[in-house]
């Protein structure tokens, strides 16, 4: 301010003052703004300071203060902001000048304005928002502005919703209209079959070697009838038959578990699909006997 540098001391002291408000750096504000044009700003700071320095007791910031309330007043420019009553009643009506809202106290009230241009705007529910400029000339300048109605607002159009065709309904699928690529069931009624055959091919093994044992005992007995035998020979026979004993004893109950098994699988089986020729599908189920000098069995195999 010293140099006359105002434009550049303006800012500086407003920032000053918001971050420490005081009366005194609060005129020196008041008198930059003066010296830019902004007379309306300038003249509403020496107001403030005329009030607060009367609070305080300062008599001489009070007095200078008022000096130049009074110096500027002639100066001032004005600007008047007409609402009509049908603009008025508006639901959440709101009146701003350059952003800042002016209340309805100052609704057709010539209001001091820094002189250059302004922007006046209006808002409400469901209206369209008004806006205006108008610029104030300096020294003592008036203009007035009339909000005019604000236009209802269009809502838009709801967005059409897609048409989607609804899916074609779902028919109960009949058996000539099953698919046929679904997985093939377990074919148990096979299986039964397959493992009671087992059991009958498992009860003749037993009795094939329940007769050797049989013979074979009976052929070493007549060899050596005694309990302490020295003959090897019917030594080896007997212990033989004693295995074939035992073999035939497994295969036997082998063979009664896997009758019944299967059994229990061929009545308890769902009827199963047929293939075109009427013919049952074949099921890749394989029973392999098998037969040694110290044992036997079977051997039930398949592929999935």
């Amino acid at each position: 301010m010293s140099s006359g540098d105002y434009a550049t001391a303006c800012p500086k002291l407003a920032e000053s003052y918001r971050l420490d408000p005081g009366t005194g750096t609060l005129t020196a504000l008041a008198v930059c703004h003066q010296h830019v044009g902004k007379t309306a700003t300038a003249w509403n700071e020496f107001v403030e300071v005329a009030a607060s320095a009367q609070r305080q007791g300062r008599a001489d910031r009070e007095a200078f203060a008022r000096q130049n309330i009074s110096a500027l007043e002639p100066f001032l420019s004005r600007l008047t902001i007409h609402v009509p009553p049908e603009t008025a009643l508006l639901p959440n009506l709101q009146v701003r000048r350059d952003s800042v809202v002016v209340a309805q106290p100052a609704w057709g009230v010539a209001v001091p304005v820094d002189p250059g241009d302004h922007v006046i705007e209006a808002t409400a529910t469901d209206r369209e928002p008004w806006s205006q400029h108008v610029t104030v000339d300096a020294n003592g300048d008036k203009k007035e502005i009339v909000i005019t109605p604000l236009d209802k607002l269009e809502k838009p159009a709801a967005a059409q919703a897609p048409i989607v065709e609804a899916p074609a309904p779902i028919r109960a699928s009949t058996p000539a209209e099953a698919p046929t690529d679904h997985a093939t069931p377990f074919p148990t009624r096979t299986v039964g079959i397959v493992v009671g055959s087992a059991g009958v091919v498992s009860l003749a093994l037993g009795a094939y070697f329940g007769a050797t044992a049989i013979s074979k005992s009976n052929d070493a007995k007549s060899r050596c009838s005694s309990s302490t035998c020295s003959d090897a020979g019917a030594v080896a026979e007997n212990n033989d038959a004693k295995s074939d004993a035992i073999i035939s004893n497994i295969t036997v109950i082998a063979g009664v578990a896997a009758l019944g098994a299967g059994a229990f699988l061929f009545l308890s089986a769902p009827k199963e699909a047929t293939t075109s020729s009427g013919l049952a599908p074949p099921t890749g189920w394989r029973v392999v006997p098998t037969v040694g000098r110290r044992g036997a069995g079977l051997t039930l195999r398949t592929s999935f």
